[in-house]
């Protein structure tokens, strides 16, 4: 077996279960095979992030992603601002149909994830559209963290991928050093400026999700103290029943204390009323 199969097994998992799958893994392989069970041991948990992109591959649902990603990057190397307008509402919905695709496959494995993971997951599938091979190691299935582009720069894959070498081609560096060589000056200025209208772009993309975050959490918020003024009402209410039953109970309890009294003062009537009864059957008694 190599490491290879070892990950893919273990990254299909939830990431709750990573770590207990992986040591039980290393145990049974130490028995046969020592170097693989030391290479399996230094695997690592993927970020919640990682594991729905990881499920989206696993899904076979990637496909559209590289041939837009391709046409996008054609476009940008072109500077045809038409194609780019076009291109980037494709790229907006196809991200958003990808990353709800995601949700729904974590729901079904009973680890449903947050809304902040499912953006961090757009953010990842936005740069494996900006770099092919950011794209081979989100299509590897050992996803291990958030990918992020910056403009047209090579996506950085530094710690990314586990088992990199399992991906369709190998990592780039992370960053380009040094200056590059400009051969056409209009054709730098058209790439510095269409990565100027794609940073723009993600930056509104960023407000955006920002804005709709602070209304949720402003609907939210309307609600808690919507709940709140019903429950002080609720409140209120009982309290006022609370205080009409003190009310009746310290009335019942002065009226029992009241009849007590007069079950009293019947009782030694009736019992003098016994007497004289008695008295009065004597004498009659007597008298024949």
């Amino acid at each position: 077996m190599e490491l290879g199969e070892v990950a893919d097994e273990l990254y299909a998992l939830p990431p709750q279960e990573f770590i207990a799958a992986r040591d039980a893994r290393v145990k049974e392989l130490r028995r046969d095979d020592r170097r693989l069970a030391d290479a399996v041991k230094t695997l690592r948990r993927p970020a919640p992030v990682a594991w729905a992109v990881n499920l989206l591959a696993r899904d076979d649902a990637l496909g559209e992603l590289d041939a837009l990603g391709e046409r996008l990057r054609a476009a940008q190397r072109s500077a045809d601002r038409q194609a780019i307008t076009s291109l980037g509402r494709q790229r907006r919905e196809l991200v958003r149909t990808l990353a709800g695709r995601a949700g729904e496959l974590a729901g079904a494995t009973g680890h449903p994830v947050s809304q902040t993971v499912l953006d961090e997951v757009a953010e990842t599938l936005q740069a494996a559209m900006a770099d092919p091979d950011a794209a081979a190691a989100v299509r590897s299935g050992r996803l291990l963290r958030a990918l992020e582009s910056v403009g047209f720069e090579p996506v950085d894959l530094e710690g990314a991928v586990a088992v990199p070498e399992g991906a369709a081609s190998a990592p780039k560096p992370a960053r380009r050093k040094g200056p590059r060589a400009v051969t056409d000056p209009d054709a730098e200025l058209r790439r510095a400026r269409a990565d100027a209208d794609a940073a723009v772009a993600d930056a509104r993309r960023a407000v955006e999700r920002a804005e709709e975050g602070i209304r949720e959490l402003a609907d939210r918020a309307a609600e808690v103290d919507r709940r709140r003024e019903e429950l002080e009402t609720e409140v209120e209410d009982l309290e006022r029943e609370l205080r009409d039953a003190r009310k009746g109970l310290a009335a019942a309890e002065r009226e029992l204390q009241r009849l007590d009294r007069d079950r009293g003062g019947a009782e030694r009537r009736a019992d003098q009323a016994r007497t004289a009864l008695r008295r009065a059957e004597e004498r009659r008694e007597k008298l024949g």
